[in-house]
């Protein structure tokens, strides 16, 4: 499991895009400190590597989908890492999860129509070896729904030191 850490100055270009992601680099370089060059060049990198994405969040209701569900799994132990990259290979499934507790893998997932999470319940699912038991729990409504990094003070509220980097 590969494990970049982000430094100060990615760490606050990475906020400050969650706040807003259309922000310019040279507005980034303003609130992060850094120059407007080191800006370009932590952001082409970052997202290069895939530590960083710019998206989009938008409540899936408004995207057609009309049911959401968290889907708790239990997996052959040896089969944990096959099945979870294989359930990733699904459009619809906005995560997959590797956890602790009652499930081995928990899924969220957005369906067009609850027949459409019943195929996949029934269907695919049953299909893919390695899993031995699902529970899901539908979703009525989300209360938040931001994707922003739990914990993390507000960006415009941290401060950094300054950097000469370029």
């Amino acid at each position: 499991m590969n494990r970049t850490l982000l430094d100060p100055v990615e760490r606050k270009i990475a906020l400050l895009l969650q706040e807003d992601g259309r922000m310019t680099t040279a507005e980034l370089a303003r609130r992060s400190g850094a120059s407007e060059p080191t800006v370009r060049k932590k952001l082409q990198a970052m997202q290069a590597s895939g530590v960083l994405k710019v998206r989009a969040s938008v409540e899936p209701v408004h995207m057609g989908y009309q049911a959401s569900a968290y889907i708790g799994l239990d997996v052959d132990r040896a089969r944990i890492t096959d099945v979870a990259k294989c359930l990733a290979a699904f459009p619809f499934i906005d995560s997959v999860s590797v956890t602790t507790g009652p499930y081995d893998l928990m899924l969220k997932g957005n369906f067009e129509t609850i027949p459409d999470l019943y195929d996949f319940l029934f269907g695919e699912l049953a299909d893919i070896e390695g899993i031995t038991d699902t529970n899901s729990f539908l979703v009525f409504q989300n209360f938040k729904y931001e994707g922003h990094i739990p914990g993390m003070p507000a960006p415009s509220t941290q401060t950094l030191p300054e950097t000469d980097e370029d």
